[in-house]
């Protein structure tokens, strides 16, 4: 049996780093690496990244999280060669593009590129899902979507932005790049207390003070009303339950907020809204309150914001045994199924052109990504009757309760634990490979022409400035008095060679000097002796020669 696909991971620390914030890319992230760390089946594991500080990080990361005797290495932009090795580079985000370009001077079939969706709705996002149609990207290469409505999202994006390039050219671009559909995970291990659901819930229970008697809801996220969720549906239904049932409810929003005007928002939303709730605000950050999902009877999330692209949180609910109260929206549509794991309530926003004022000022940097997806959550309706009648059913059905329950425990075991997911990755990853074999490419380099016409090579870009260029029949002579010892003194002086690492070591230097030493040479008869990796270094060295008066041309 062959062993799993790898790959390399693009790794820079902010990007897996949750511990100042609940922010759902950076745990979707770190979550990922986490779990293929533990269930990748690799001997050893590597990050492409550009600091060596980085490469520490995440030898700590590994470290902490993958199994006793596995080794960690980074790789730096100058042996991007080596990802051929493994084959795949994997990126924690969408901008697929970047990494293309990279790649078209190392050969286009080198690896494989595999990113992931999470926003769809800020602007550095979107403009990498239209890179996918202009970069040199390839069937080799995929964007994984967590969800189906991510997905007819950016193939929306691509649909009209390939519609504009055939207005402009008369010629339809077509992206490569294959969008699979993978969700995000959890690891349902977390939420299956060792000491028991029962003890795990009384001591919860106990140690925020919530009787017995209480029902409790759950909400678990950033609180954020203008770009996570507005909790103005769930206050509504949540009052309609309790003035219905006559059952005492304590609403838990377990998250962090964003400014002291947003916390003031929400306090007084729930006072004035929610008068008969006892309502609990938690910061989620804080390990003490990550075991909260054990004091609670339900989980509601009723997000109405485009900026949410899957939703972790109602999977992580029902890996905890938790019926989930979730909007009918985006992702929540794919992983919470009505009825069984607990109820989707159905929504409603305006129809398409009511936007176009609000994208416009965006696009022209004013209000911000609050104010984009803010304005289009207030004319963004969840049916708080709906919601109301769902949280009443909950409340009054204790079989129904723990029927949903357990039927969302199990659907998180069976379809989301990170076990599950990373051998789909896996799979995902494999499949390219054998893509990359077959497949034809796209766009190939051609000689003569720049691999990346936006990040031309210099001496090309500005070939204009110069007297001349120094070419390979160009003849270079040493300056008289010059040897060696001199030549290598004068690569140590930090005026003279500031990026000291470009150009050839002392051996290397001697080797030209003791070369130009005998006679006058033409510059390629120079370089050509030297092994392939060192000839630009060598050529990039007679050119700092020649700055230093150490060799004369002409």
């Amino acid at each position: 049996m062959s062993s799993p696909a790898q790959a390399v991971i693009a790794f820079f620390g902010q990007n897996f780093d949750t511990s100042g914030s609940l922010v759902g890319r950076q745990a979707a992230s770190a979550g990922f690496l986490r779990a293929y760390l533990r269930h990748g089946g690799a001997d050893h594991y590597s990050c492409l990244t550009t600091q060596t500080s980085e490469i520490d990080g995440f030898r700590a990361f590994c470290a902490a999280h993958a199994p006793a005797g596995r080794r960690a290495e980074g790789i730096l932009p100058p042996d991007m060669p080596r990802l051929a090795a493994v084959g795949t580079l994997f990126r924690p985000g969408p901008d697929l593009g970047y990494f293309a370009w990279l790649r078209r001077s190392l050969g286009q079939r080198a690896f494989s590129i595999c990113g992931v969706n999470h926003t769809l709705s800020d602007d550095l996002a979107v403009q990498s899902f239209g890179r996918l149609l202009t970069g040199p990207l390839q069937s080799w290469d995929a964007l994984v979507c967590a969800s189906t409505s991510s997905r007819d999202a950016i193939l929306r994006v691509l649909d009209e932005y390939s519609a504009y390039f055939a207005q402009r050219t008369g010629a339809e671009l077509r992206s490569e790049v294959r969008l699979p559909i993978i969700p995000l995970g959890v690891d349902c291990d977390e939420f299956s207390p060792p000491e028991g659901a029962a003890a795990a819930r009384a001591t919860e229970r106990a140690r925020l003070g919530i009787g017995a008697e209480e029902f409790v809801l759950l909400y678990v996220g950033r609180l954020n009303h203008l770009e996570k969720a507005n909790p103005l549906a769930m206050y509504l239904a949540a009052e309609q339950a309790a003035l219905r049932t006559g059952r005492k409810l304590r609403l838990i929003q377990a998250g962090w907020f964003a400014s002291e005007a947003t916390e003031q928002a929400f306090r007084q939303g729930a006072q004035v809204l929610a008068p008969s709730i006892a309502h609990l605000f938690l910061d989620g950050r804080l390990a003490e309150n990550r075991r909260v999902w054990f004091a609670a009877d339900a989980f509601i999330s009723l997000v109405d914001n485009f900026q949410e692209s899957f939703g972790l949180t109602p999977i992580e609910a029902m890996a905890a045994g938790l019926p989930v109260v979730v909007s009918d929206w985006d992702g929540y549509r794919d992983t919470v199924r009505d009825g069984i794991d607990g109820f989707r309530i159905a929504t409603a926003t305006l129809p398409p052109g009511l936007g176009e004022a609000i994208a416009f000022l965006y696009a022209a940097g004013y209000g911000g990504h609050a104010g984009l997806v803010g304005v289009a959550s207030q004319s963004t309706s969840v049916h708080p009757a709906l919601a109301a009648n769902a949280i009443v059913k909950l409340i009054e059905d204790e079989a129904l309760r723990a029927r949903m329950g357990e039927a969302g425990r199990a659907r998180a075991r069976e379809t989301y634990d990170w076990p599950i997911i990373v051998r789909a990755h896996q799979a995902l990853w494999a499949e390219l490979a054998e893509l990359r074999r077959s497949a034809p490419e796209v766009a190939p380099p051609q000689p003569g022409r720049a691999t990346r016409p936006l990040a031309m090579d210099p001496f090309a870009l500005f070939r204009d400035f110069a007297t001349l260029a120094l070419g390979a029949q160009v003849r270079l002579s040493l300056t008289p008095g010059v040897d060696a010892r001199i030549a290598q003194g004068m690569a140590r002086l930090a005026l003279a060679a500031p990026l000291r690492g470009f150009l050839l070591d002392d051996a290397g230097i001697a080797r030209l000097v003791e070369h130009l030493a005998k006679g006058p040479a033409e510059l390629h008869a120079l370089v050509e002796p030297f092994d392939a990796s060192l000839r630009q270094p060598a050529w990039f060295t007679l050119g700092w020669l020649a700055k230093c008066g150490l060799v004369n041309w002409g």
